[in-house]
């Protein structure tokens, strides 16, 4: 007899953006500590302390506190630095309660595609990697929510 176990499937999200500012611009607030400290995260989600080592094979870590509930971080290592074209990192996930991860440890991919239009940038956001459908939407609202504090951060 051969039993063979399959990879669970994993999910993709991909979202697109406009910002009204330069690609230069908008890669800095991904990759500034002093830039990110001011919209990263969902709308009621603060996050006062950024490290970043902007190096590939560097890492970045985020400490996020919710409206309610006890501060969590986010990290990762860079993978691609293309300035002002591409970021990629790693984006770990361990025991978070986020919809659809709750006591989930995965270490998924985010790829940032900044297209220069002139004075704008369009920014393409695709996640790949995340465990489940309920992460996949969990993470859609996640980063729907911040590339709105983003917009209102930059201008």
């Amino acid at each position: 007899m051969n039993i063979h176990a399959e990879k669970p499937k994993t999910q993709s999200l991909q979202l697109r953006h406009v910002f009204h500012v330069p690609a230069e611009r908008l890669f800095d607030a991904w990759t500034d500590p002093s830039l990110v400290v001011q919209w990263f995260g969902p709308a009621g989600f603060t996050t006062p302390e950024a490290k970043i080592d902007l190096r590939v094979g560097g890492g970045y870590r985020f400490r996020m506190h919710p409206p309610h509930g006890e501060p969590f971080d986010h990290w990762g290592e860079y993978k691609i630095i293309d300035r002002p074209k591409t970021l990629a990192f790693t984006w770990i996930l361990e025991n978070q309660g986020c919809e659809g991860s709750k006591d989930t440890h995965c270490e998924t991919l985010v790829t940032l595609e900044f297209i220069d239009m002139g004075d704008k940038t369009e920014l393409i956001v695709t996640h790949d990697g995340l465990p489940t459908e309920k992460s996949r939407e969990g993470h859609a609202y996640g980063w729907n929510s911040s590339l709105a504090c983003l917009t209102e951060m930059i201008g």
